[in-house]
């Protein structure tokens, strides 16, 4: 028989596999379809994001073929062991080290052509569906049909081929690097207790005690300075605690009288020979397990809310500032139905502001045009058009200012103002010919979104408006019915506007349309590469506990010996794989909480909801993972 039909023998073993065959598929795919999705039609033709597209995509097939090789690459070692012993007999046999080294070298080619007809087989035929879950998240309405990019193809195929080819090379090389015995012995490890290192132990626990602390004020206050020193704690804390402070737990743990109970005397002895070879593993699946949690949570938590972020930027449907008439008949003539009209008086004033001593500070509180000692521009309205507004809005009304007296408006959904406790009345000082105003009231009312600056603005009396010198300007807020579609009506407002239409109209929908495109593609490129994290890390661990079974068997042939029963055995073999699975996980998890709190004070968002739902996702193929994990292993050892 020779090398090609011997390896094609072996290749025809995928039951055997399957586990590691599946998820290079599933990797392919994922990374095809990322690449035929950019070079889809129906997306290049559908709106003018495609830079936006391109760039993402781009990234995300990057990072997807760097994470892919790492992970060909480690599930590989694992296959490398487990026939050290099958390369042992056929050098007893008489093949010679050359022809063994072509084997491995075809078997991995072989199964990388394998992985490679499938996943673009797959690929094409689900592109056509990711394309469509694409627009449905981004908000278009395309028509996907099945297509075969051949550029998307090609750079799959090479990509891949090169992973494979260094894999293959490294595989053949296994030969060279050990002799027959050791081939022999492979499953015959010396496992040695570990030593103990409280102080690192402690100091491992510290480490990441500290990172915990500086997601806090220190943070928010100094990201740039803080952000590194943050991640160093928590990396390097992670790392020390899987590899000093595991060891210590169980070995505090062995001390306990529960250690002689029933079979806990194994299972520790298990773990804590297996936990050193391990420690590396665990740290960078609780470190990606982080990062995963808290990618895919973010995205999902800004696509969750799009409906509040573009109403803190557009509170109306529309805001217009002259042509009121023709803007009118034009809204007349579309399919929007007006549910509310609001038209206020408002005046500009340009003056400094002066802080008095107050805990608010309205240059910290606010972005306005101007800062301390330098112009400002501020907006005023009287207090019969602040009622108006208060009505449409929802909102409840404030007594009215009296002379020298004013309530202040957000002017924008979201600004701090109103965050800030008044422990006192806020005075605002002009050095001009107006008068200077005590705030009696504040609420966040918006004026209008056609100013880009969010300016402060005032509601004061209706006889102090009339007095200040500057001319009135109207402006008239629209709420729709439906503000989320649009007939062809902003762009009819646009060309009656002309080069003024950036400052004299502003619409909510295509700032919705916009927002909307881009998280939902933030999410979708964050949804699949989380997951494709996911089924990397929970492959890694499989085969890992795998390994460790084939080097396990002479020690549960030794435990069946002593009168250990089948459901005991199996009784070890769930909480050694549980302890592998949880605890990079349940790390992670407390890693991504910390930084999802960070994320809620950024945001000002509360994120409960679409974390729980990314959490949910990761547990329940987790669990999957880990009983698929368990059956395997007890195949083996049983």
């Amino acid at each position: 028989m020779n090398l090609f039909k011997l390896a094609f023998r072996n290749l025809k073993n995928i039951r055997q596999n399957m586990m590691y065959l599946g998820a290079v598929t599933f990797a392919i795919l994922i990374y095809y379809t990322f690449l035929a999705i950019r070079s889809n039609e129906a997306m290049l033709q559908a709106n003018e994001l495609y830079g936006k597209l391109g760039t993402v995509f781009t990234g995300s097939s990057v990072i997807l073929a760097l994470f892919s090789a790492v992970f060909i690459w480690y599930s590989s070692d694992f296959f490398l062991r487990r026939r050290k012993q099958e390369i042992g007999l056929y050098a007893l046999l008489g093949l010679e080290r050359r022809q063994i080294a072509k084997l491995l070298f075809l078997e991995t080619m072989g199964y990388g052509l394998i992985g490679l007809l499938i996943g673009v087989s797959l690929g094409t035929i689900a592109s056509k569906y990711f394309v469509q879950l694409l627009a449905y998240v981004m908000g278009m309405t395309i028509e996907a049909d099945f297509s075969i990019n051949a550029g998307a193809i090609g750079q799959t195929v090479v990509v891949f081929l090169t992973i494979f080819l260094v894999i293959a090379l490294r595989s053949a090389r296994t030969i060279y690097r050990f002799t027959l015995i050791e081939l022999f012995k492979a499953k015959q490890q010396v496992e040695t207790i570990p030593k103990v290192h409280p102080v690192l132990a402690l100091v491992s626990v510290l480490l990441i005690g500290v990172g915990y602390y500086l997601t806090g004020e220190p943070l928010l206050a100094h990201f740039t300075i803080v952000a590194p020193v943050l991640m160093l704690c928590i990396i390097v804390g992670t790392f020390g605690t899987m590899s000093y402070f595991t060891i210590f737990l169980l070995r505090v743990l062995s001390n306990r009288v529960r250690h002689y109970r029933g079979t806990n005397l194994i299972l520790h002895g298990q773990l804590l020979s297996r936990i050193k070879s391990n420690a590396v593993m665990l740290s960078t699946i609780t470190v990606i397990t982080a990062v995963t949690l808290t990618t895919v949570g973010t995205a999902t938590s800004i696509y969750y809310y799009i409906d509040r972020t573009v109403e803190e930027q557009m509170p109306y449907s529309l805001s217009i500032a002259s042509q009121q008439q023709a803007a009118e008949k034009l809204i007349r003539s579309s399919d929007q139905t007006i549910e509310s009209r609001t038209m206020v008086n408002v005046k500009t004033v340009n003056h400094p502001l002066k802080e008095l001593p107050n805990p608010l500070s309205f240059t910290m509180s606010y972005q306005t045009f101007g800062f301390d000692g330098e112009p400002g521009q501020f907006s005023y309205i009287s207090y019969s058009d602040y009622q108006k507004l208060a009505k449409s809005n929802g909102k409840k009304q404030l007594p009215e200012p009296e002379a020298g007296e004013a309530i202040v408006l957000e002017t924008f959904k979201g600004n701090d103002l109103l965050k800030e406790s008044v422990k006192s009345p806020v005075g605002v000082t002009f050095k001009d010919a107006h008068s200077s105003f005590r705030i009696t009231g504040a609420t966040n009312l918006p004026l209008t979104q056609l100013y880009a600056e969010k300016r402060l603005a005032f509601a004061v009396s209706d006889d102090t408006f009339a007095m200040m010198p500057e001319k009135a300007a109207m402006l008239t807020n629209y709420q729709f019915s439906d503000e989320r579609s649009d007939d062809g009506l902003i762009e009819r407002l646009e060309q009656l506007y002309g080069k003024k239409a950036e400052t004299e109209m502003a619409a909510y929908y295509p700032v919705y349309a916009m927002t909307t495109a881009t998280t939902g593609l933030l999410a979708f490129a964050a949804g699949f590469l989380g997951l494709v994290f996911l089924l990397a890390t929970g492959s890694i661990i499989y085969f890992k506990m795998l390994a460790d079974a084939e080097e396990s068997k002479q020690r549960f042939t030794i435990i069946q010996k002593i009168g250990v029963d089948q459901q005991e055995q199996t009784g070890i073999i769930r909480r050694s794989v549980g302890f592998m699975f949880v605890l990079p996980y349940l790390l992670g998890l407390v890693h991504s909480l910390f930084a999802m709190q960070v994320l809620e004070k950024l945001l000002n968002y509360d994120l409960r909801l679409p974390m729980s739902l990314a959490i949910g996702c990761y547990t329940v193929v987790y669990l999957v993972y880990y009983l698929v994990t368990v059956r395997a292993y007890r195949r083996i050892v049983i």
